[in-house]
């Protein structure tokens, strides 16, 4: 017999996000389109039907850990915050989304609340069991990735003219034909004698 240990669980909790669509009790608060999962998070979550794949992966946690409370279920939806220079620190995740989560579980009658805690139903095993047999024999395909925004092309540098730093230092240029230029000979100075001074008579 297949159960929930036999399914990947990635494959699995997309699997029940999408059967639970069907249930009415299964619905994200109006406050889910702009709330954080944690406080260790900085944004909201981008995917807009995170709710359902959240309540998924809770279902499947109190299946596998059952029974348990929302407080041991925050430490696994925790992690860890940047806190600039600071090292970072655990914070554990929001309360609130998996006490709603576990709430909607409840009134679909796969959860079931006594005083251990919260637990699946055998309604609920059975939904999670027959779903991983599904998803064992036909694993659904992978997601694709996001295409990443095609980068606009660099702008071209415009080409100036170089400056010659080579004749400005004096140094001997290249001619376009790739002789060097002989540097001219400097002009000798006019090798004239002395005029003698002219004699006073005496």
């Amino acid at each position: 017999m297949t159960t929930v240990f036999d399914a990947s669980a990635d494959h699995l909790i997309r699997k029940v996000a999408e059967e639970l669509r069907k249930h009415k009790e299964i619905t994200p608060p109006p406050w889910a389109a702009f709330a954080k999962t944690g406080a260790h998070k900085e944004m909201p979550p981008e995917d807009p039907d995170w709710w359902y794949v959240r309540v998924a992966a809770v279902l499947r946690r109190v299946y596998v850990d059952g029974p348990l409370g929302v407080e041991r279920m925050r430490s696994f939806y925790g992690g860890k915050k940047n806190r600039g220079s600071k090292p970072n620190a655990f914070r554990k995740g929001s309360g609130s989304i998996l006490r709603k989560s576990l709430q909607q579980l409840e009134a679909a009658g796969l959860v079931i609340h006594d005083k251990t805690g919260r637990k699946v139903s055998p309604a609920g095993m059975a939904f999670l069991d027959n779903l991983a047999h599904e998803v064992k024999n036909n694993p659904p395909a992978p997601v694709p990735k996001r295409a990443k925004a095609a980068a606009e092309p660099e702008p071209k540098k415009a080409e100036g003219k170089k400056s010659d730093t080579k004749k400005e230092k004096g140094e001997k240029t290249e001619s376009p034909k790739g002789e060097k230029a002989e540097k001219k000979p400097a002009a000798k100075k006019a090798e004239g004698k002395k005029p003698e001074k002219a004699e006073v008579p005496k």
